[in-house]
């Protein structure tokens, strides 16, 4: 009997050990728009490992804004919110370069972006 809980209690501490392995990587971001009225955040560069990234965007601007990642056939967008609020967009990502930008008519091409380097 004392052998038999010992294997089991073994074979569940590996299933944990595997499980815990094969969780993805998590890094989570802040960045808030630019001060003023200028269309840009507050970087222009963020770096995460592969993994689940979650990037929160606080707005500190009267006009609505949110947060966005695009590239290696990724396409998530955080909600749309105005002074206060934070936008929060998250994506698995692999290794490689993304861009985070603002998905409001107009301001991605205004400069409302960045660079996402994932490693």
């Amino acid at each position: 009997m004392i052998r038999l809980l010992a294997a089991v209690s073994a074979a569940a501490l590996a299933v944990a050990a595997g499980a815990a392995q094969a969780a993805p990587h998590r890094t989570a971001l802040t960045i808030s728009t630019a001060p003023g009225m200028a269309m840009k955040y507050s970087t222009g560069s963020l770096r995460a490992k592969a993994g689940l990234v979650t990037i929160s965007m606080r707005n500190t601007q009267p006009i609505p804004h949110d947060v966005a990642i695009k590239g290696h056939g990724v396409h998530a967008k955080g909600k749309l919110v105005t002074r206060g609020g934070v936008s929060v967009v998250t994506a698995r990502l692999r290794p490689g370069r993304y861009e985070f930008y603002c998905t409001v008519p107009g301001h991605e091409q205004a400069g409302m972006k960045g660079t996402l380097i994932v490693s």
